[in-house]
């Protein structure tokens, strides 16, 4: 090497080509936050109106997120070069969006059924 080289290879912008990988995202934002707001969220004591109506809300926050997150990695393939993973990643995103719809419903039952229990119970014990 010699001082030209260095020389241009110091003046020459240096670009980052660190880029988040679709996958990854679909994979935090599908499973792993959905799942970790159910933890946290979760009624760890007994059921009360409080802890149903957070259980359920925490199961709705979790599907959005999942569908936000496929909503954003289809824009992510659309706008890179990569548009023969266009179709995979709509039959995904469909996929995804079919599922969290489907489990919003359930949490929507699950909800009517809990506070239905606590009213149940309390007036057993009043």
């Amino acid at each position: 090497m010699d001082a030209e080289t260095v020389a241009q290879s110091l003046d020459a912008p240096q670009v980052s080509r660190s880029r988040v990988s679709r996958g990854l995202v679909l994979i935090v934002g599908v499973i792993l936050i959905p799942m970790a707001l159910n933890i946290i969220f979760n009624s760890w004591g007994p059921l009360t109106h409080e802890s149903a109506m957070r259980m359920a809300f925490a199961t709705v926050a979790g599907q959005t997120i999942a569908i936000l997150t496929v909503v954003v990695t289809l824009a992510m393939t659309a706008l890179t070069r990569r548009r023969r993973q266009l179709p995979t990643f709509i039959v995904i995103a469909l996929l995804v969006f079919g599922a969290a719809s489907a489990t919003m419903g359930a949490a929507a039952d699950t909800l009517s059924s809990r506070l239905t229990i606590v009213d149940q119970v309390s007036r057993l014990n009043p």
